[in-house]
């Protein structure tokens, strides 16, 4: 009698679970500084951010649309003013008052599909609650974390951003990044053509040091005849004329011939 509802009663319940499967995710709650995917993707652990002296990784940030000053530690409380033992708080415009916005212990973490992020929530307050949003940018390349606070959305909601490759799953422990590519090994983060010009200009420093030496004490060379292939370096001018000379005729579609030129 119903087997027809109960076929598309079944498409649906797949279709649903595909939907499901694809795009739902969540990120299951550690600690109040690190949270882990439930489909296996690894961890974001923010404990390497937040700072252990009682003080906020990000202080008096200023968020010039409202002119209040927001600070932000990711792991642990802070004490500022009016504020104890938080994870954010807001400064008025002199800095003279302080509102406790999230506490350090009320952390909830969240896998935001519409922003492609997780999303770590703190609550502060008994009868009237204060609700802020951290939004966690992944960026493997953020070595050094970084905080924009973006004002009260609504009545006693606060939303800000911290970029971060803490953020993507699985590059952080307690101690820090597992690996960054802002990093590049014993480089200390300089790129791959960075290294080039270095080595290129010491070995071009070298070469001439070295050669203006073996010029003057074993040929007894003086004044420009000191300068190594010096006849080489002369013809380099004329050599870069020629070849750009040679370059555009080619652009522009002009026979031209070594011999014109």
């Amino acid at each position: 009698m119903c087997t027809g509802l109960d076929t598309v009663m079944k498409v649906i319940l797949v279709c649903l679970c595909l939907v499901t499967y694809v795009t739902c995710k969540d990120c299951t709650l550690d600690d109040e500084c690190s949270c882990t995917f439930d489909d296996g993707s690894g961890k974001v652990d923010l404990t390497s951010l937040g700072n252990t002296d009682d003080s906020p990784r990000f202080q008096d940030v200023l968020y010039s649309d409202e002119g209040y000053y927001y600070s932000y530690n990711p792991c642990g409380g802070f004490t500022e003013g009016d504020c104890q033992d938080a994870a954010v708080c807001v400064s008025n415009q002199d800095k003279s008052e302080q509102q406790q916005i999230g506490d350090a212990s009320k952390a909830a973490f969240k896998w935001d599909d519409e922003q492609n992020n997780v999303i770590v929530a703190y609550t502060s307050g008994h009868g009237v609650l204060r609700l802020t949003t951290v939004n966690l940018k992944c960026d493997p390349s953020a070595c050094t974390p970084t905080f924009e606070p973006e004002g009260e959305q609504g009545a006693g909601q606060f939303e800000m951003t911290m970029t971060t490759v803490c953020a993507c799953a699985g590059m952080c422990d307690a101690s820090g990044p597992t690996h960054c590519s802002g990093k590049s090994g014993s480089a200390g983060g300089l790129s791959g053509g960075s290294i080039l010009l270095i080595a290129f200009f010491t070995i071009l420093v070298i070469y001439l040091v070295a050669g203006v030496l073996f010029m003057k004490f074993k040929n007894q060379a003086t004044g420009t005849d000191l300068i190594p292939n010096k006849s080489l370096w002369a013809s380099i001018p004329g050599l870069v004329v020629t070849g750009n000379k040679f370059v555009i005729s080619k652009v522009l579609r002009k026979p031209m011939s070594y011999d014109k030129i």
